[in-house]
């Protein structure tokens, strides 16, 4: 019993992770639906009233929010790419890198 639950709570913890990286997506949706909201004009061009339109694009963006967190998740590997650019930038990272190579080559030398 205790192992289905460390097992559906890591699963809730890796949906929620994957939502968290296709949250910037979201920035480009809302933006889309506010040019929807505000435009009488895209009535004429599809013939969906604004309201089905919305009710159509909320979940879609939450499932492409997701789509999009699980290919950064799982395919561009975005959270080990993200860590190694904050190491190369930190001066902190360096300086602890340089200290441990100089303690490494002593060790080395003896």
């Amino acid at each position: 019993m205790k192992e289905t639950l460390r097992g559906t709570r890591d699963y809730f913890t890796e949906q929620k992770y994957r939502f968290d990286l296709g949250r910037q997506f979201l920035t480009y949706v809302n933006f889309v639906l506010l040019i929807v909201a505000a435009s009488d004009k895209i009535q004429a061009v599809f013939p969906l009233r604004i309201r089905d339109l919305i009710l159509i694009a909320v979940p879609l963006a939450f499932i492409g929010s997701w789509i999009f967190g699980y290919f950064l998740d799982a395919v561009v590997r975005f959270p080990q790419s993200q860590m190694m650019v904050s190491e190369s930038r930190s001066p902190h990272w360096n300086m602890t890198q340089k200290k441990l190579d100089r303690i490494l080559a002593l060790l080395e030398e003896k």
